[in-house]
């Protein structure tokens, strides 16, 4: 953990913390209680050297102003696994989504795994019916969206999951060349949302240079094909956070939360471009490529710094990722001697790939500031959000409270509370796969990745 007390050292240095306050409960100007960061495979391998060069302010003061760690992850390391663990406090096993994709009843075709296949409840679904309203944007998996108090907008109303001819999966181009999506169920909830949401979209067509400019260097040089895979997942995430922006603003939920998925995407594709990470690579490359991943956690470290001011320094802030991401030294060695090597996750001829460290950050009233906390597991973020909340955390989760990060008095003011389970009633009704117009691009995307065959 040495590198984390360095770290929170850096941080103290780089901002002073922000103005406001709070009188020991998590109460704030505008209505929303709590954000929710949840940023794909974010890991101390690249945070804290960005830190320590003053890369990531907003991230720098949440680590100045909250306590941070390791977040463990499970195995097999994959997002939808370990998101729903995050969401549930539960692990795979028990919430029943194990895979990226699952076989239609009675067919040999695979479809991507939905949101009605999850046993349990996500904490939206128990802060819902304790009258906390919520906002969820971009969760994987969150399709179709559930009802709840207040409004999720689903990972799959951005229709573009892959685009290799221009046209996405899931839509048209009109006779004008005008994107037509196809319209199906359960893109958002209330439905009638996906109306005011769909005005943010954008794709990769729509990006100008200076969003390529975010993350290229030499961009008359830069190969488009080498260039897709940070620009698809920059358009997604940057549809659902502008979008997500404004309905935060719009709806006020007492507890929002948003995905990002690029941190993950970009480094599977240029993690290799980084010198500093050990790679030999030419000057062109590194000019044209070697700041993807550092440029795509600057775009997430901003784009977390506007729903922050959006909402007043006296909201609580949680940023958690479902995994790491590192170099396989010992992979490394073999592949740099020139011999075949795959990755166990990514399934690709590289040395990088997942790691079992994640990261998470919590800052608000009542929590340890520049506190470098003990490790904790993926199952342990709902359990924590419900204690901080001033719910009962479950016995049944296989999750706990994060006690470390909380200071004393707030423990002695708000004990944490249990209840046998809110595992009560049937949650959906209906385990069956769902087949939407994405499938096949998010299939596509999958294969390119190396989640799936």
């Amino acid at each position: 953990m040495r590198f984390l007390v360095a770290l929170a050292l850096a941080s103290m240095l780089l901002l002073p913390a922000c103005g406001g306050g709070g009188d020991g409960g998590v109460r704030t100007e505008n209505g929303t209680k709590l954000l929710l960061f949840a940023v794909d495979s974010a890991n101390w391998n690249m945070l804290t050297p960005m830190v320590e060069n003053g890369e990531l302010p907003t991230i720098s003061r949440l680590l100045n102003e909250g306590s941070f760690g390791i977040l463990k992850t499970g195995e097999p390391i994959q997002s939808p696994q370990m998101w729903t663990s995050i969401a549930t406090g539960v692990t795979p096993e028990r919430h029943g989504i194990e895979t990226f994709v699952v076989k239609l009843p009675n067919e040999d075709r695979m479809v991507p795994v939905s949101s009605n296949l999850r046993k349990v409840k996500a904490f939206w679904n128990i802060l819902s019916e304790r009258d906390v309203t919520v906002g969820v944007v971009a969760w994987w998996p969150s399709w179709p969206a559930e009802k709840v108090n207040g409004f999720i907008v689903s990972q799959r109303a951005w229709p573009v999951q892959w685009s290799p001819h221009g046209v996405p999966f899931g839509a048209t181009r009109d006779e004008y060349g005008r994107l037509v999506v196809e319209d199906f169920p359960g893109r958002t909830y209330p439905e009638g949302l996906y109306d005011r949401f769909e005005k943010y979209i954008v794709t990769e067509e729509d990006l100008t240079a200076r969003d390529w400019g975010r993350f290229f260097g030499d961009l008359p040089n830069v190969d488009p094909v080498v260039a897709v895979d940070a620009m698809w997942v920059y358009a997604k995430d940057k549809s659902f956070a502008d979008g997500g922006l404004a309905l935060l603003q719009e709806m006020e939920p007492e507890v929002f939360a948003i995905f990002f998925q690029g941190t993950d995407v970009v480094s599977h594709y240029y993690w290799g471009y980084q010198t500093d990470k050990g790679y030999d690579v030419s000057e062109d490359d590194e000019r044209r490529y070697g700041d993807v991943v550092r440029g795509y956690y600057k775009y997430v470290d901003e784009a977390m710094g506007r729903f922050i001011e959006a909402v007043g320094p006296n909201c609580a802030v949680v940023m958690v990722s479902d995994h790491g991401f590192e170099t396989k030294d010992d992979l490394k060695v073999r592949w740099e001697r020139g011999e075949e090597v795959r990755t166990k996750e990514g399934n690709k001829d590289v040395p990088w790939d997942h790691g079992v460290d994640g990261a998470f950050v919590f800052k608000g009233p009542g929590i340890k500031s520049g506190h470098s906390a003990a490790d904790a597991s993926v199952v342990d973020v709902t359990p924590t959000l419900l204690a901080y909340l001033g719910l009962p955390t479950a016995e049944d989760m296989d999750g706990r409270p994060m006690l470390d990060i909380f200071e004393p008095e707030f423990l002695a003011e708000h004990p944490v509370e249990y209840v046998p389970t809110y595992e009560t009633g049937d949650r959906t009704g209906n385990d069956t796969p769902m087949e939407s117009p994405l499938d096949e691009g998010m299939k596509e995307k999958l294969r390119a990745l190396g989640y799936i065959e």
